[in-house]
């Protein structure tokens, strides 16, 4: 359902009333956690992973994985604790799966391009950005999502959803025109994305000892948003409601290095850190549908600063909405089966027909034991 535009909203200071954003505010819920106190263990933020090298270990060659790296190379990766608790077959103590990962490869120039075309097209009078609005019954394009209800508390963000990868899928009419050298930068950002998330998802099959992407060749999304600052009531709204990605894996970089997301690891919320040019990478539900939960996807959220805007670029990878999908039964064997198998364009069309509300995703493809 159509809302009014968030970032419009709040640059109306004087007009800024909590009777004005009324629909952003947030009851308190009786299974509301806590934000995890300093100093607890619960507290410390994901580890940073240095990639140097890894993302020369994969290449695509008619949808297979080669694997040209040394064995050394292997061997430092599997003996780095941090790497182990992402990705070990075997469950850790707050059983999620989230880290931040730097040294990825993506150049600095198409960091800076993708960020200054992103911080330009936010600063677009509001019939601007609208030329490329969301039309009805469509994901794509500028605005908010997820709104099924006029009486739903909204999210205080602004979003611009593009389908990216494979080529053949993609909407030109609401990728932005303005600045003109955005569908480049986005092009460009798109490509490395690509290419990092093909690393991470080799050395996960490779750690599980299956082809993982054997008939998974991804498709992508970015999700890139806007939250305004909220000086009067930012510990009553929320930049994002709690959920769980529907991807496979989920990259995100916070580009103006302002602070927000949280995860939720044993019954906290636990702030993240944001790290220079690092991404965070999140396990998203279709890996723990595909690994029989093997690989648990994140629960999070987003904050709002009540001083600074922040933005960031979510990058959802996914298998082809054509493909059903469920546990492999490599990683089964002889355990439960914990999930049914399901067509991806199936799921989807649920998730993204309902308000966002934890894992969802997950929930659907249970199956009862």
């Amino acid at each position: 359902m159509p809302v009014k535009n968030v970032q419009a909203l709040a640059a109306n200071a004087a007009e800024l009333t909590e009777e004005a954003i009324k629909r952003y505010i947030r009851p308190a819920r009786a299974d509301d956690v806590a934000v995890a106190a300093h100093g607890d263990d619960s507290s410390q933020s994901i580890p940073v992973i240095d990639l140097e090298g890894v993302r020369y270990i994969w290449t695509w060659t008619c949808n297979r994985i080669e694997w040209p790296i040394k064995q050394e190379i292997l061997s430092a990766i599997y003996c780095t604790t941090e790497i182990l608790q992402f990705f070990s077959k075997e469950p850790i103590t707050y059983n999620t799966y989230n880290l931040q990962v730097k040294n990825h490869g993506i150049p600095d120039t198409v960091l800076e391009n993708m960020r200054n075309n992103l911080e330009h097209f936010f600063r677009l009078r509001l019939d601007e950005k609208n030329r490329f609005g969301r039309l009805p019954g469509d994901l794509q394009g500028y605005g908010q999502a997820f709104v099924e209800s006029e009486h739903q508390t909204l999210d205080w963000c602004d979003r611009l959803y593009l389908v990216t990868q494979p080529p053949h899928d993609r909407e030109m009419r609401p990728c932005p025109t303005t600045p003109v050298s955005f569908r480049e930068s986005i092009e460009s950002y798109s490509s490395e994305l690509m290419r990092v998330a093909g690393s991470l998802m080799a050395i996960i099959a490779r750690n599980l000892g299956v082809d993982l992407l054997r008939d998974t060749y991804v498709s992508q999304a970015l999700r890139m948003t806007y939250y305004p600052a909220c000086p009067m009531a930012h510990d009553k709204v929320l930049g994002i409601s709690p959920h769980s990605d529907i991807s496979m894996l989920t990259l995100v970089w916070e580009l103006n290095m302002v602070g927000g997301l949280q995860i939720k690891r044993q019954d906290a919320w636990v702030p993240v850190k944001p790290h220079p040019k690092a991404l965070v990478v999140n396990v998203g539900d279709f890996l723990e549908i595909l690994t029989n939960g093997k690989y648990q996807s994140i629960e999070h959220r987003v904050t709002v600063n009540p001083r600074k805007e922040r933005m960031s670029i979510s990058a959802f990878h996914l298998p082809k909405f054509d493909m059903s999908v469920g546990p492999l039964s490599e990683i089964v064997g002889a355990e439960l089966k914990k999930y049914k198998t399901l067509r991806v364009d199936e799921v989807a069309k649920v998730v993204f027909s309902i308000r966002l509300d934890g894992k969802k995703t997950k929930d659907y493809a249970m199956l009862s034991v």
